[in-house]
């Protein structure tokens, strides 16, 4: 049979190198949202667990965990804290800043001040704030690690009972209590202190924000006062009140009318050089100096009277009493478990992206052609589950179900080795894996026979000696010793050489008998001679199946005496740096590498995922082989039956074998 390519035409290698070509200068694409979609589709199933769990746990959560609740009173800081005996300068410099209300802030946490809070609202005898209180726990645990041990059941009891300790180590215990449940803000250079306390009674939460605030206000008259009582005691050591105002304040009025005094004293001394007492000069210089004095009695006076009357007030004011809250500011789930949703998606985002880029598993032909520059053949898609007899192992089932189910693609693939250079009609392919995979030998089998049924003459050599699934291999094979003789002269190709009567013009050989080691008796001559044999006894089309690459030596030094080598990929087991490795191997060994073939692809999944591609499979199965077991619904085989299984599933005009194969 003759396949006629018109002249001047690009042959199908040329199609192939464009199609390489292009493949590698897309090999740098950004992710789309078609890649994004795909990734998602792929891992849906992780991604909507990872999503599931998060929420539902924060649902839980949420629900689960004692709610509490916030309660917040405000007061003002004034920005004077005027003290009655103070100088002027003084009271400048206490003015309030920033420094002042940050002080002021370090003092409402101060555990003095909380002592004054725990005293006035007895938490002491509080279970809550005091765990050996009457009716508290007296378990050493709090918080939330106490609340996960209730929820999961792992607190244990306590043997023995503590010793409860005095009542100063329970109010220092009380008092870190309260510290961890309040907190003090302030907004910006504001003089506003806003006081927010966090607790599981609401009643109890608005109590002790409005008692902070009151104390607060108590706290700085009370400091007030003692700073008055001071500055009295100061005052009457220097000869009264009076005196010390009149002597140390700084007022503008007062050292005004202290100037005027001091130059009416001095005037009235340069009268009385000249002149007597009771001069009249001298009575109007005495008179002016009362005046001036009783002005100043008096400004003294009224300073004195404002001072008493500003020492009276405190320095903050409550500007907001706190209300009873109605509603838990924690847990909020209608803020937890969208956040929880929106933070788990992202989680399982980047997780998924994780794992798509570490996973390096070969599943797309256009990864492959990107990674090793030749172009990818074909999908061999794998043995459907309902076509399985019961019990047995997807990779060890009958070659004929494969055959019914990847027929078309492995002859696709038979069709593009033998036209990827028409200018060699006569073929010598080599089929090849990365590692093994039972699933293999069938493929390469499948090759062979499409290339049978095409009409072609066709000789299948097996030289694999792994494991296979290939029944006629199994149930057919002739002594080694046939081999043996053959490769010594003593043997005619004809009786090495198997057939099938139902695919005329196709023979096979297995030859793994002399593949294995120690007494490897097939080497590069043998195999010349063999190759010559069978091209002369009229075969058109041979493929060798040789072991794997990575595994075994065999098909780097089988590479150079055929016409071209297949690297077949197992879909989903295979990884690209195996895959690498592989055509490394061969190409250091100069293999004329023809495309790569992935084998047992999932179409379904591969379809679903959209890794690429087109998977071609074939749902055709031939009537009279196969019958449907009433017992337990799986195919059986007849044995009576006289039809070829082994062909490609559409119908293919026979030829008649060459006369000198056997």
């Amino acid at each position: 049979m003759t396949t006629f390519v018109p002249d001047g035409s690009l042959s199908a290698r040329a199609h192939h190198r464009e199609t390489v070509d292009f493949a590698a200068q897309q090999g740098g694409a950004t992710v789309g949202l078609f890649d994004l979609w795909a990734i998602v589709k792929r891992r849906f199933w992780f991604l909507a667990s990872i999503i599931f769990v998060c929420t539902l746990l924060s649902a839980i959560a949420s629900f689960s965990i004692p709610k509490s609740y916030t309660a917040s009173s405000e007061v003002v800081l004034e920005r004077k804290d005027v003290r009655p005996f103070a100088t002027d300068a003084a009271l400048t410099s206490i003015d309030r800043d920033r420094s002042a209300a940050e002080t002021e802030m370090d003092v409402l946490q101060s555990r003095k001040f909380a002592g004054r809070i725990v005293d006035r609202l007895e938490l002491v005898n509080d279970p809550t704030f005091n765990p050996y209180a009457p009716g508290g726990d007296k378990s050493s645990d709090q918080g939330l690690l106490r609340y996960v041990q209730d929820l999961i059941g792992v607190r244990r009891a306590s043997t023995s009972a503590r010793v409860i300790p005095d009542i100063k180590t329970q109010r220092d215990h009380a008092i870190s209590a309260l510290l961890s449940q309040f907190e003090v803000s302030r907004t910006g250079e504001s003089l506003a202190v806003r006081l927010i306390v966090t607790n599981q009674n609401p009643k109890l939460a608005q109590q002790i924000a409005n008692t902070i605030a009151s104390l607060y206000v108590e706290a700085s008259l009370e400091f007030k006062q003692d700073e008055r009582v001071a500055d009295k005691q100061r005052a009457l050591n220097t000869g009264g009140a009076v005196a010390f105002l009149r002597q140390s304040m700084t007022q503008p009025l007062l050292i005004t009318l202290r100037n005027e005094e001091a130059r009416l004293l001095q005037s009235r001394a340069e009268l009385a050089a000249k002149y007597g007492k009771n001069h009249p000069q001298m009575i109007d210089a005495d008179s002016q100096i009362a005046g001036i004095r009783s002005m100043i009695e008096d400004e003294v006076q009224r300073i004195l009277s404002d001072l008493e009357a500003e020492s009276l007030k405190p320095s903050a004011r409550i500007v907001s009493t706190a209300e009873l809250p109605n509603s838990p500011s924690f847990p909020k789930p209608g803020l937890i478990i969208p956040a929880a949703l929106a933070g788990s998606t992202l989680l399982a985002s980047v997780l998924a992206l994780l794992l798509e880029t570490t996973d390096t598993r070969v599943r797309s032909g256009q990864r492959t052609t990107q990674l090793v520059r030749i172009p990818n053949l074909g999908y061999v898609p794998k043995v459907p589950k309902h076509l399985m007899s019961p019990g047995a192992r997807r990779s060890s089932c009958i070659p004929d179900w494969s055959n019914v189910t990847s027929a078309e693609a492995e002859r696709a693939v038979y069709m593009a080795c033998r036209y990827s250079d028409a200018r060699q009609l006569r073929r010598v392919v080599m089929t090849t894996s990365c590692l093994h995979d039972v699933a293999n030998a069938s493929t390469a089998w499948g090759i062979a026979t499409a290339a049978a049924a095409d009409g072609r003459p066709t000789a299948f050599v097996n030289l694999d000696f792994n494991r296979h699934n290939i029944s006629y291999l199994k149930n057919m094979e002739r002594s080694p010793e046939l081999i043996e003789r053959y490769l010594r002269n003593r043997a005619a190709l004809t009786e090495i050489v198997q057939s099938i009567p139902n695919l005329p013009g196709f023979g096979f050989i297995d030859a793994t008998h002399v593949m294995t080691e120690p007494f490897r008796s097939l080497d590069s001559d043998s195999l010349c001679e063999l190759i010559m044999d069978l091209k002369q006894s009229g075969y058109d089309f041979i493929v060798l199946h040789a072991p794997p690459v990575l595994a075994s030596g065999d098909a780097t030094w089988l590479a150079p005496f055929v016409d071209g080598v297949v690297l077949l990929a197992n879909w989903g087991k295979t990884t690209e740096e195996q895959l690498l490795e592989a055509a490394a191997q061969l190409r250091m060994n100069h293999a004329h590498l023809i495309g790569t073939v992935i084998n047992q692809v999932n179409p379904e999944i591969h379809r679903r995922h959209h890794y690429g591609g087109f998977v071609i499979t074939s749902k055709r199965i031939p009537a009279g082989r196969w019958h449907r077991d009433r017992g337990n619904g799986a195919l059986q085989e007849r044995p009576d039956a006289e039809v070829n299984t082994l062909t490609a599933p559409s119908a293919r005009p026979s030829i008649t074998r060459p006369s000198n194969v056997a």
